[in-house]
Protein backbone atom coordinates (compact mmCIF):
# COMPACT_ATOMS: atom_id res chain seq x y z
CA UNK A 1 0.00 0.00 0.00
CA UNK A 2 1.43 3.36 -0.98
CA UNK A 3 1.62 5.68 2.00
CA UNK A 4 -0.05 9.06 1.74
CA UNK A 5 1.73 12.24 2.79
CA UNK A 6 1.37 13.36 6.42
CA UNK A 7 -0.78 16.32 5.44
CA UNK A 8 -3.33 13.87 4.00
CA UNK A 9 -3.70 11.91 7.20
CA UNK A 10 -7.25 12.01 8.48
CA UNK A 11 -9.10 11.60 11.72
CA UNK A 12 -11.94 9.15 12.13
CA UNK A 13 -13.98 8.29 15.20
CA UNK A 14 -16.04 5.11 15.42
CA UNK A 15 -18.68 4.46 18.07
CA UNK A 16 -20.19 1.03 18.73
CA UNK A 17 -23.06 0.83 21.19
CA UNK A 18 -23.11 -1.90 23.81
CA UNK A 19 -26.21 -3.42 22.22
CA UNK A 20 -24.57 -3.51 18.79
CA UNK A 21 -21.38 -5.00 20.23
CA UNK A 22 -23.10 -7.50 22.52
CA UNK A 23 -21.08 -10.36 21.01
CA UNK A 24 -17.75 -8.58 21.47
CA UNK A 25 -15.63 -9.20 24.61
CA UNK A 26 -15.87 -5.52 25.55
CA UNK A 27 -19.57 -5.86 26.33
CA UNK A 28 -18.61 -8.07 29.28
CA UNK A 29 -15.78 -5.86 30.53
CA UNK A 30 -18.21 -3.14 31.60
CA UNK A 31 -19.49 -5.51 34.29
CA UNK A 32 -16.12 -5.06 36.01
CA UNK A 33 -14.74 -1.72 34.82
CA UNK A 34 -16.64 1.55 34.57
CA UNK A 35 -14.13 2.72 31.97
CA UNK A 36 -11.31 1.17 29.97
CA UNK A 37 -9.29 3.95 28.35
CA UNK A 38 -6.55 3.49 25.76
CA UNK A 39 -3.56 5.78 26.36
CA UNK A 40 -0.76 4.78 24.00
CA UNK A 41 0.30 1.81 21.86
CA UNK A 42 3.54 0.06 22.78
CA UNK A 43 3.55 -2.56 20.04
CA UNK A 44 1.31 -4.81 17.99
CA UNK A 45 1.56 -8.55 17.40
CA UNK A 46 -0.46 -11.31 15.77
CA UNK A 47 -2.83 -11.47 18.76
CA UNK A 48 -3.60 -7.77 19.11
CA UNK A 49 -2.20 -4.58 20.64
CA UNK A 50 0.01 -4.08 23.69
CA UNK A 51 -0.70 -0.66 25.13
CA UNK A 52 -0.85 1.54 28.19
CA UNK A 53 -4.42 1.69 29.45
CA UNK A 54 -6.29 3.29 32.32
CA UNK A 55 -8.82 1.03 34.07
CA UNK A 56 -11.50 2.52 36.33
CA UNK A 57 -13.42 0.32 38.75
CA UNK A 58 -15.56 0.18 41.87
CA UNK A 59 -13.90 -2.98 43.19
CA UNK A 60 -10.07 -3.26 43.02
CA UNK A 61 -10.46 -7.05 42.82
CA UNK A 62 -11.34 -6.50 39.16
CA UNK A 63 -7.61 -6.16 38.52
CA UNK A 64 -7.05 -9.79 39.55
CA UNK A 65 -9.59 -11.36 37.20
CA UNK A 66 -9.01 -13.00 33.82
CA UNK A 67 -10.87 -11.50 30.87
CA UNK A 68 -11.57 -12.42 27.29
CA UNK A 69 -9.99 -9.83 25.04
CA UNK A 70 -8.01 -8.03 27.76
CA UNK A 71 -4.92 -9.25 29.62
CA UNK A 72 -3.39 -7.07 32.32
CA UNK A 73 0.34 -7.57 31.89
CA UNK A 74 1.49 -5.15 34.57
CA UNK A 75 -0.10 -2.73 37.04
CA UNK A 76 2.09 0.37 37.01
CA UNK A 77 0.18 2.49 39.52
CA UNK A 78 -3.21 2.42 41.17
CA UNK A 79 -5.48 4.13 43.66
CA UNK A 80 -8.86 3.14 45.08
CA UNK A 81 -10.75 3.60 41.81
CA UNK A 82 -8.31 3.43 38.89
CA UNK A 83 -5.08 1.89 37.70
CA UNK A 84 -2.49 2.59 35.06
CA UNK A 85 -1.65 -0.69 33.35
CA UNK A 86 0.34 -2.30 30.59
CA UNK A 87 -2.36 -4.28 28.82
CA UNK A 88 -2.68 -6.72 25.92
CA UNK A 89 -5.88 -6.12 23.95
CA UNK A 90 -6.73 -9.29 22.00
CA UNK A 91 -10.40 -8.83 21.07
CA UNK A 92 -11.63 -8.76 17.45
CA UNK A 93 -11.50 -4.95 17.28
CA UNK A 94 -7.86 -4.81 18.39
CA UNK A 95 -6.97 -7.60 15.97
CA UNK A 96 -8.20 -5.50 13.05
CA UNK A 97 -5.12 -3.35 13.59
CA UNK A 98 -2.60 -6.19 13.39
CA UNK A 99 -2.87 -6.00 9.59
CA UNK A 100 -0.59 -3.73 7.58
CA UNK A 101 -2.89 -0.71 7.60
CA UNK A 102 -1.76 2.90 7.63
CA UNK A 103 -3.79 3.89 10.70
CA UNK A 104 -3.51 3.75 14.48
CA UNK A 105 -5.41 4.42 17.69
CA UNK A 106 -5.23 7.87 19.29
CA UNK A 107 -6.98 9.45 22.26
CA UNK A 108 -9.79 9.64 23.13
CA UNK A 109 -10.41 5.90 22.73
CA UNK A 110 -12.35 4.18 25.49
CA UNK A 111 -14.99 1.66 26.53
CA UNK A 112 -17.82 2.61 28.90
CA UNK A 113 -21.38 1.49 29.59
CA UNK A 114 -22.49 3.52 26.56
CA UNK A 115 -20.23 1.55 24.23
CA UNK A 116 -16.84 1.75 22.56
CA UNK A 117 -15.48 4.99 21.13
CA UNK A 118 -12.41 4.51 18.98
CA UNK A 119 -10.46 7.50 17.64
CA UNK A 120 -8.14 6.85 14.72
CA UNK A 121 -5.53 8.68 12.70
CA UNK A 122 -4.68 7.34 9.26
CA UNK A 123 -5.08 7.45 5.50
CA UNK A 124 -8.30 7.56 3.53
CA UNK A 125 -7.64 4.15 1.97
CA UNK A 126 -7.11 2.50 5.36
CA UNK A 127 -10.30 4.05 6.71
CA UNK A 128 -12.28 2.63 3.80
CA UNK A 129 -10.90 -0.84 4.53
CA UNK A 130 -11.66 -0.45 8.25
CA UNK A 131 -15.26 0.58 7.66
CA UNK A 132 -15.79 -2.64 5.73
CA UNK A 133 -14.17 -4.68 8.50
CA UNK A 134 -16.33 -3.03 11.17
CA UNK A 135 -19.41 -3.81 9.06
CA UNK A 136 -18.38 -7.47 9.11
CA UNK A 137 -18.07 -7.34 12.90
CA UNK A 138 -21.22 -5.48 13.91
CA UNK A 139 -23.24 -4.94 10.72
CA UNK A 140 -24.69 -1.43 10.71
CA UNK A 141 -24.39 -1.08 14.48
CA UNK A 142 -21.76 1.64 14.48
CA UNK A 143 -21.48 5.31 13.66
CA UNK A 144 -18.58 7.10 12.00
CA UNK A 145 -17.34 10.69 12.14
CA UNK A 146 -14.57 11.67 9.72
CA UNK A 147 -12.39 14.76 9.69
CA UNK A 148 -9.29 15.90 7.85
CA UNK A 149 -7.18 17.08 10.77
CA UNK A 150 -3.48 16.99 10.10
CA UNK A 151 -1.32 14.71 12.18
CA UNK A 152 0.32 17.87 13.48
CA UNK A 153 -2.83 19.00 15.27
CA UNK A 154 -3.22 18.31 19.01
CA UNK A 155 -5.92 15.68 18.71
CA UNK A 156 -3.44 13.31 17.07
CA UNK A 157 -0.52 13.91 19.41
CA UNK A 158 0.57 10.79 21.26
CA UNK A 159 0.99 11.06 24.99
CA UNK A 160 4.59 9.85 24.99
CA UNK A 161 7.29 10.44 22.42
CA UNK A 162 9.42 7.57 21.11
CA UNK A 163 12.24 7.89 23.65
CA UNK A 164 9.84 8.19 26.58
CA UNK A 165 8.00 5.06 25.44
CA UNK A 166 11.28 3.19 24.93
CA UNK A 167 12.64 4.01 28.38
CA UNK A 168 9.33 3.40 30.17
CA UNK A 169 8.74 0.08 28.41
CA UNK A 170 12.22 -1.17 29.31
CA UNK A 171 11.75 0.01 32.90
CA UNK A 172 8.57 -2.08 33.08
CA UNK A 173 10.20 -5.14 31.52
CA UNK A 174 13.20 -4.95 33.83
CA UNK A 175 11.07 -4.64 36.99
CA UNK A 176 11.77 -1.02 37.86
CA UNK A 177 8.19 -0.59 39.09
CA UNK A 178 8.09 -3.86 41.03
CA UNK A 179 8.22 -3.78 44.81
CA UNK A 180 10.99 -4.31 45.72
CA UNK A 181 12.56 -2.86 42.57
CA UNK A 182 14.44 -5.36 40.43
CA UNK A 183 16.62 -2.82 38.63
CA UNK A 184 17.91 0.73 38.90
CA UNK A 185 17.88 3.64 36.48
CA UNK A 186 21.57 2.94 35.93
CA UNK A 187 20.71 -0.64 34.82
CA UNK A 188 18.16 0.70 32.32
CA UNK A 189 20.67 3.26 31.06
CA UNK A 190 23.27 0.52 30.47
CA UNK A 191 20.83 -1.59 28.41
CA UNK A 192 19.78 1.39 26.29
CA UNK A 193 23.27 2.92 26.08
CA UNK A 194 22.04 6.15 27.65
CA UNK A 195 23.15 8.32 30.55
CA UNK A 196 21.42 7.64 33.88
CA UNK A 197 20.33 11.28 33.98
CA UNK A 198 18.66 10.86 30.57
CA UNK A 199 16.75 7.79 31.76
CA UNK A 200 15.66 9.68 34.87
CA UNK A 201 14.41 12.60 32.79
CA UNK A 202 12.46 10.40 30.34
CA UNK A 203 10.85 8.40 33.16
CA UNK A 204 9.80 11.52 35.04
CA UNK A 205 8.29 13.09 31.92
CA UNK A 206 6.48 9.88 30.93
CA UNK A 207 5.07 9.34 34.42
CA UNK A 208 3.98 12.96 34.68
CA UNK A 209 2.16 12.90 31.33
CA UNK A 210 0.34 9.65 32.06
CA UNK A 211 -0.54 10.40 35.67
CA UNK A 212 -1.81 13.88 34.81
CA UNK A 213 -4.03 12.40 32.14
CA UNK A 214 -5.42 9.88 34.62
CA UNK A 215 -5.77 12.37 37.47
CA UNK A 216 -3.50 10.32 39.73
CA UNK A 217 -1.46 12.42 42.13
Amino acid sequence: MEKEEGSNLRYMQIHISIDSGINLPGSKLINFFSKVEFLSTIEKNSKGLICYASLEFDNPDALSNTYEGLEIIKILSKNNSSALTKTHLTGPVARLFTDDLDCWWVTPSHLTSSGMTLSLQGTKNSFQILRNKFSELVGNGFTVKIGQESIRKPISLKILNFKQKLVLDNAIKMGYYNRPRECTQRDIAKILNLKQSTVCEHLQLAESKIFNLMGIE
